[in-house]
């Protein structure tokens, strides 16, 4: 199931391997169990929807890169697939970090995705692609339900009332930080190297910063001296946004993009 990958251009996630994650063989047999019941479920979901009828909801983010890799996986796996390019919305930002668009770059290349940038608000960039591509009916997205408003959300579910008709598919909307950063370790999946800086949460250069809690101080002046990687608030997910500066209209975009 592991995609090959530039190992030069990733950071190392070896450091997970610690006693956070116990005994490797156990959290190797959770992962791969979680993966496996993901896996029927897409069996499923492809069985309602045919695959040009799909995209995914990227912004580089690592729980929408877990789900892209599934996706990857999958399509890899059964020759029907193999030769189709995901379409994947990306929302272009004008305060966008670098590294968030080297990163997308990077997916586009390695996953052969087909990535659609449309400028926000997202909601006008998906009544733009229903009719650039009226077959579209379903979006996988990578939420989760510690993330805002999203705690009632079902793993299928349409969007909202005014929204493009368009079926929402959350395939790890019950996993924790902990099951996103060890699907990660365990599948040697890139992801974007905001990560190793003390970002938990990404947004743009406006409203995101180093998460606080990873904060690494001078113990004489008290002063920042670095941050601790992202993986290591693995089982924080009350402090995963700590970092965000803002929720003011946060509800309006969770609608349909994953951090």
């Amino acid at each position: 199931m592991e995609v090959k990958v530039n190992t030069a251009n990733i950071s190392n996630t070896n450091k997970l391997k610690d006693k956070k994650y116990s005994d490797y063989n156990e959290v190797t047999q959770k992962v791969h169990d979680q993966v496996n019941t993901l896996i029927e479920s897409l069996h499923e979901i492809f069985q309602l929807y045919k695959p040009n009828e799909v995209m995914l909801s990227f912004n580089g983010g690592k729980d929408c890169t877990v789900v892209l890799h599934l996706l990857h996986t999958f399509y890899q796996s059964n020759p029907c697939l193999q030769h189709i390019k995901i379409p994947t919305l990306y929302i272009t930002d004008p305060d966008a970090f670098e590294e968030v668009e080297d990163f997308v770059v990077d997916c586009e290349k390695l996953f052969n995705i087909d990535v659609i940038r449309k400028p926000g608000p997202i909601k006008e960039a998906l009544e733009e692609i229903c009719q650039e591509r009226p077959h579209i009916k379903a979006v996988f997205m990578g939420c989760r339900r510690t993330d805002p408003y999203c705690q009632n959300l079902k793993v299928m579910q349409p969007t909202d009332a005014g929204w493009p008709p368009l079926m929402r598919i959350n395939p790890i909307l019950d996993w924790t930080c902990r099951d996103v950063w060890q699907y990660i370790y365990l599948y040697n999946v890139p992801y974007c190297n905001l990560y190793q800086k003390g970002y938990t949460s990404i947004g743009n250069k406006t409203n995101t910063l180093p998460n606080p809690y990873l904060r690494v101080l001078d113990e004489k002046t008290g002063a920042i001296l670095s941050y601790r990687p992202g993986h290591e608030l693995i089982d924080n997910d009350d402090l995963e946004r700590a970092g965000r500066m803002t929720a003011k209209k946060e509800h309006i975009t969770t609608n349909l993009v994953s951090k």
